[in-house]
């Protein structure tokens, strides 16, 4: 069974990792959460000339060999940030970014801001599965309810569900078993 880290620095119902992360991973993951704040780390990596934007590859690509090869003995780590994110030389904004088999996943929340807090919850737990999946090593799905997804836009994110399709859920069993 996998054990996943949840860093955030967005306040979150309490029962998030628990109830909400490990219902759609089933019997695949235990998760636990934790407070923390990333402002001194995402100030290394905000570009002023894209309004304070993070650039989401350059953050990723510095932090991934520091958390690979466990983390406090967790297999993945998520980092739920509270800005916005673009990766350069490709897209002007992201929702979240992951490696195919990586350990570390980042979501941005900015633009998953909007609506009731509910939703606002729930955006983000779609977005932690999608990028979760990427680290066990799934792709994006043609399924537009499968949560692999491509959201391109929040409207996208809020027509999938946070579950995995069938053929999702089956290849994360076997990447993960």
């Amino acid at each position: 069974m996998k054990r996943i880290l949840v860093l955030t620095e967005v306040e979150l119902p309490s029962d998030f990792p628990g109830g909400q992360i490990e219902h759609y991973l089933g019997d695949l993951a235990r998760v636990e959460m934790r407070m923390t704040d990333f402002e001194g780390l995402k100030s290394q990596f905000r570009d002023v000339r894209r309004g304070g934007q993070i650039r989401a590859d350059a953050l990723l690509d510095y932090l991934e060999p520091r958390v690979r090869g466990g983390y406090e003995g967790f297999d993945k780590i998520v980092l739920v940030i509270n800005d916005d994110g673009y990766v350069e030389g490709g897209l002007n904004f992201v929702f979240g970014v992951a490696k195919i088999g990586g350990a570390l996943a980042l979501v941005f929340t900015k633009r998953l801001r909007g609506g009731e807090q509910s939703l606002y919850h729930l955006r983000i737990l779609k977005e932690v599965l999608h990028e979760l999946g990427h680290s066990f090593g799934l792709d994006h799905c043609t399924d537009p309810k499968c949560v692999m997804y491509f959201s391109n836009t929040i409207e996208d994110t809020d027509r999938k569900g946070p579950g995995y399709c069938q053929r999702c859920m089956a290849r994360l069993r076997s990447l993960l078993r």
